[in-house]
């Protein structure tokens, strides 16, 4: 999902306009601070968004693409326990900061983990780009843009494959561009709606009795039965992909984001 669109890998201006990450996160720091236990400190707004755009997976991708990459994608119905692993790790993590009160670390924590949970109930994160990656694209060739390395060019044992295999990636139907397109899409959609809109209702009990687990699988079921990057793919954008993405897709997100945080919090201090 979209955290930056900057051209300058050090622009302090990183997500103000296309900022999808950190305006969720935003979202869910509201639902947090509705039911964060008084004697808690978690990190203020302001820090967790330093660990976003270029200070988050997304810049790490710009400053040092393809060494070490954060990959965030899942595949539903064939999960092999990368992610939520990644997900559990910041959990284990910013439950030890706030243990201690480092309030940066914990936001970095909180940051990171919040970035894994949005990318992996993104319907475009379905779908298995990761393996097509590697079946098309060299890990040593690399295009400049705007002076910055960028992975994608796909070769191929000659001309009319290198042609092919780009084509299959970066053409108007490819796996990127539609990959590309679906989050495009889910970014305008929450720049154009008030984030009350996206503040999801969660009874208390929820919080009560909440299990990091339980929380970021069932959201997951929820918005993989909608099959909605399955529709953009056939169809594009259609209005009732917009009202299922502004009504389910983007509270879904938040209210697993806020879940997921306050499932760290140390359990003595609840």
């Amino acid at each position: 999902m979209y955290s930056t669109l900057a051209i300058k890998t050090n622009s302090k201006k990183s997500g103000r306009i296309i900022g999808t990450h950190q305006k969720l996160d935003k979202i869910a720091y509201k639902i947090v601070q509705k039911n964060l236990p008084e004697n808690i400190k978690f990190p203020d707004i302001k820090t967790i968004l330093l660990f976003e755009g270029m200070g988050g997976p997304d810049g790490l991708k710009r400053k040092s693409p393809g060494k070490d990459e954060p990959m965030h994608f899942i595949i539903p119905d064939k999960d092999d326990g990368k992610l939520f692993q990644i997900i559990k790790d910041h959990q284990y993590n910013l439950r030890k900061a706030l243990e201690k009160g480092d309030e940066v670390r914990a936001a970095f924590e909180a940051a990171w983990m919040a970035h894994a949970v949005t990318d992996g109930l993104t319907p475009a994160h379905h779908f298995p780009l990761e393996e097509t990656q590697k079946e098309l694209m060299t890990e040593k060739e690399f295009i400049k843009i705007f002076g910055v390395p960028i992975k994608g060019i796909m070769h191929g044992q000659n001309t009319l494959e290198t042609l092919r295999n780009n084509w299959l990636y970066w053409g108007a139907n490819g796996y990127m561009s539609k990959h590309i397109g679906f989050e495009y899409g889910v970014a305008i959609t929450l720049a154009a709606i008030p984030p009350s809109r996206v503040i999801a209702k969660i009874p208390e009990q929820d919080f009560k009795h909440n299990d990091l687990k339980d929380s970021f699988y069932s959201s997951l079921e929820r918005v993989a039965s909608l099959n909605m990057y399955d529709k953009f793919r056939h169809n594009g954008w259609t209005t009732d992909l917009a009202f299922e993405t502004r009504d389910i897709l983007l509270p879904e997100i938040a209210k697993a984001i806020a879940k997921c945080w306050l499932s760290s919090i140390p359990k003595e201090q609840k």
